[in-house]
């Protein structure tokens, strides 16, 4: 859920082609994104017509269980020396976060997709194929699954949900934080939430949802515009868009603070988005507008992902040691602890004054 730069206000400039009613072969037209040219496909029939065009126009080709990998060299000359073609067939019920799963697993991995910049728009660029000439449409369409998935595995049981995780049952992304925000649920206290890096908003949108916060006291906010956008679309899409105020704010900025503060703070796998140099003064500013409860959830990496943007790993250990920090930090007297949720979960706890 990266955003690529004004892909729903350009999807529409790049991508034509419409389905024929008249039985003849529909004309194919793909998304550009970088190098990579990203084609829908209606069914079998219509990759293996593809697969036979591209082979006699001397593109190597590799399948996956998701995709078709084409690639051609340009000639030496060309400013770009290797164009890519990346077809699928997946269904609209597919188009949720299903599809960072399927990049990361049959794409990453074999080193097709590696910086962040090229994840994050082969990734736009997939989710607009299923409408290309509705961007906004296909957005909603991405969120609105990916929200329903969610609260669908939230309202499983543990015992039942924690077997989908293990046992790989559709979307490792969405059960993994189908998991964390059920937790977090748990954990909620007071009538007010600030959630800080807010992506889609699916967390304070489900906090809404369920009527935990009084209306109007969710506020998301998040550093870049394209997550701001496509939070208000889903919340206007749900009908909550009056229950959370959206702001584009940079933890690390001075502006930060006049947020206010806030009874439960979450950073939801956040800071390692942050330099590690950064996290003194991101922890401090989370400190500063928490009254009660800060709840930071991080994955532990053995190696920072890339192509998520990751630049640092957390370990147990080094959970532990910013916990310890941030007690440091603060005047009146508070608690923390450290759980394992799918990665790491720091809770800072300011205690009550009587």
């Amino acid at each position: 859920m990266q955003g690529g730069r004004g892909i729903i206000e350009k999807a529409s400039e790049r991508a034509e082609g419409e389905r024929r009613s008249d039985g003849r072969a529909r004309r194919l037209r793909a998304i550009k994104a970088g190098n990579v040219r990203v084609l829908a496909l209606a069914d079998e029939y219509e990759r293996e017509l593809l697969v036979r065009q591209l082979l006699r126009q001397g593109w190597s080709i590799r399948r996956t269980s998701h995709f078709l990998l084409a690639r051609r060299a340009k000639a030496a000359e060309e400013p770009v020396l290797e164009e890519r073609l990346l077809a699928h067939w997946l269904s609209e019920q597919e188009s949720d976060n299903r599809l960072v799963d399927y990049l990361q697993q049959e794409l990453v991995r074999s080193g097709w997709l590696q910086s962040e910049a090229d994840f994050s728009a082969v990734l736009n660029a997939l989710i607009v194929s299923f409408e290309p000439t509705a961007p906004l449409r296909a957005w909603r369409l991405f969120a609105l699954n990916t929200f329903t998935q969610l609260s669908e595995r939230i309202a499983q049981s543990p015992a039942s949900l924690a077997t989908s995780i293990e046992n790989n049952e559709g979307s490792e992304t969405i059960a993994a934080f189908a998991a964390i925000y059920r937790r977090l649920h748990s954990l909620l206290c007071g009538k007010s939430l600030l959630d800080v890096g807010c992506a889609c908003a699916y967390w304070p949108l489900l906090v809404a949802k369920g009527g935990h916060c009084l209306p109007g006291s969710i506020v998301a906010v998040d550093r870049r515009a394209e997550a701001l956008r496509l939070s208000a679309l889903l919340a206007e899409t749900l009908g909550l868009a009056t229950q959370l105020r959206l702001e584009q704010q940079d933890l690390c900025q001075p502006a930060f603070l006049r947020l206010g503060q806030f009874d439960t703070v979450t950073a939801i796998h956040l800071l390692e988005h942050l330099e590690e140099s950064e996290l003194p003064l991101a922890l401090s500013q989370l400190l500063k507008v928490t009254r009660r409860r800060l709840l930071i959830a991080v994955p532990y990496e053995e190696q920072a992902q890339a192509c998520y943007g990751h630049r640092q790993v957390f370990s147990p250990a080094k959970l532990q040691f910013w916990g310890k920090w941030c007690l440091e930090q603060l005047e009146e007297e508070a608690v923390y602890w450290c759980e394992d949720l799918l990665g790491g979960l720091l809770v800072i706890e300011r205690r009550q004054q009587p």
